[in-house]
Parts: structure tokens; C-alpha cells; sequence
């Protein structure tokens, strides 16, 4: 079983927040690397958050001049906070050893998101000591239910018997915040101990109000916000910094608010 990285809790104690930082750059930024760090930056100086979360499909589409500038970024922040890199990984055992040394030893990242669907044999080369493997539980997207939520003959949806999985393992699970229901139930299967990687606050529509049942262990957990940080001037005005700052004050204020044990 892997160990959970000492890492991961105590990024989130000393700065008292869960709150991590998707980057996805769109391709709209002049300078993709100088607008991402300068938030990332600022955030970090303040405390705000203890994860940035590259996604890898961004930057590839930029071609090699977009991987070197993940590796830049990885590079700088790994030693600052929790580097989880969103690549959702997954397939036969050879390729996915290929994988794991890709993002662990080439990208040196903290943590990765897998995709449970070819089973233990494509998952089992992620699981390193020190490393968080975050499987693809309960998503945020609407299609998530086309598969997700079909029915075993168990009894059991399909997610749910993943996250069993990713708990006999030692892996994380990504479960959206757009599901309360999905969240409960996920933490009603797997207990307080398994961390989770929850995207879909801001943008995607997922209430912060269903993060109170993380009351228990809440530093084991991440919540992620992408464009709702980094595209937060939209909607405050000012320059990117500032209205970012803004908005991960207000998210981390919001979120500890739920997480606090009474």
C-alpha cells in the first residue's frame, strides 16, 4: 500500500487552506509561463493554497515549447508546495511503467491523476512511496454518468466500486463537486483516510456548501479551482494578480468555513 506523503498534510496545515490551483493555459495568455507564475506566486507568498495542478493535455497542445514551459513550472514549485500533474494516465503494465517514470522521474511531480479503467495491473506502477496516484473516481463532467454510474451486478455503481479499489490499493480518488450525493457516498465506502482531489468548484458549478464532509481529516484533501482563479478578473475586474488573489482569499475563506471541525 503507498504511503501517504507527509507532504501533502503538512502544505495544507502550514498554510491553513486546501485550496489548490489548476493550471490550464488556453492559449489566450501572451506569455504563458509569466502569467501562471505570477499568480501562482502570489498566491503561494499569501498562503492561499497548497497545490498547483499543471494539466499536462494544455501544454502539449502547445508543442514542445509548451512542455518545456510545464517542466519550468514544475520545476519551480515542487519544492514550494504539492505538485499534482493532471495527465490521466492509465494502460497495460509496460506502458504504465513508462508512465510512472515519465511523471515522477522526468516531470518530478508529487502526484498524478490515473484512470482506473484497464485495472490493478495499470494502476500498481503508480503506487510509489511518497507519491500520490489520484484515480478517476466520481468526475465532474456531465458525461460522467454515462459509465460511471452504471450498475454491477453487486448492487454497486461502477465509481463506487472503483474508489473500493483505490482504498485496498492506497490511491486517492478524484470525486467533482458537482455530486453531494456521489461525495458522501464515496467517503461512506472508503472512510476518512483516502485523500481526495475534488475539481468542479467555480467554473464547473460545484457547490463549496458539500465540503463539509470533510470535517474529519481535512488536510488530506485537495479543492481545486482553474479557470475561476486564474480568469477571476473577468468577473472582478483589475489585473489578473490582484483578481486572482481575490478569489482564492474569498474560496479558501468559504472552504475553511465547512472544513473546520465544530
Amino acid at each position: 500500500m503507498n504511503v501517504l506523503p507527509e507532504k501533502l498534510e503538512e502544505t495544507a496545515k502550514k498554510n491553513n487552506s486546501i485550496l489548490c490551483f489548476g493550471i490550464d493555459p488556453t492559449g489566450e495568455e501572451r506569455d504563458v509561463y509569466k502569467y501562471y507564475t505570477s499568480i501562482a506566486d502570489a498566491l503561494i507568498e499569501r498562503n492561499l493554497i497548497s497545490a498547483v495542478k499543471p494539466n499536462y493535455a494544455y501544454f502539449a497542445a502547445m508543442g514542445f515549447n509548451g512542455l518545456k514551459i510545464l517542466k519550468k513550472i514544475i520545476d519551480r514549485y515542487r519544492k514550494k508546495t504539492f505538485v499534482i500533474l493532471d495527465a490521466k494516465r492509465g494502460d497495460i503494465g509496460k506502458s504504465s511503467e513508462a508512465y510512472a517514470r515519465e511523471v515522477f522521474d522526468f516531470w518530478e511531480a508529487d502526484a498524478v491523476t490515473v484512470s482506473p479503467y484497464m485495472g490493478e495491473d495499470s494502476v500498481k506502477p503508480f503506487l510509489r512511496d511518497g507519491k500520490i496516484v489520484y484515480l478517476l473516481g466520481r468526475t465532474s463532467n456531465p458525461g460522467a454518468r454515462d459509465f460511471q454510474e452504471l450498475k454491477l451486478e453487486s448492487g454497486s455503481l461502477l465509481y463506487e466500486e472503483v474508489c473500493r479499489k483505490a482504498a485496498i490499493w492506497g490511491a486517492g480518488i478524484v470525486v467533482g463537486a458537482t455530486s453531494q450525493e456521489a461525495l458522501q457516498k464515496v467517503i461512506s465506502i472508503v472512510g476518512n483516510g483516502t485523500p481526495f482531489l475534488i475539481p468542479g468548484i467555480g467554473a464547473q458549478g460545484g457547490s463549496i456548501e458539500i465540503l463539509s464532509v470533510l470535517k474529519e481529516k481535512p488536510f488530506i484533501h485537495r479543492v481545486n479551482s482553474s479557470s475561476g482563479i486564474a480568469y477571476a478578473w473577468r468577473k472582478r475586474g483589475g489585473n489578473p494578480v490582484e483578481a486572482a488573489i481575490k478569489e482564492a482569499e474569498f474560496l479558501t475563506e468559504e472552504i475553511n468555513k465547512r472544513i473546520q471541525k465544530i
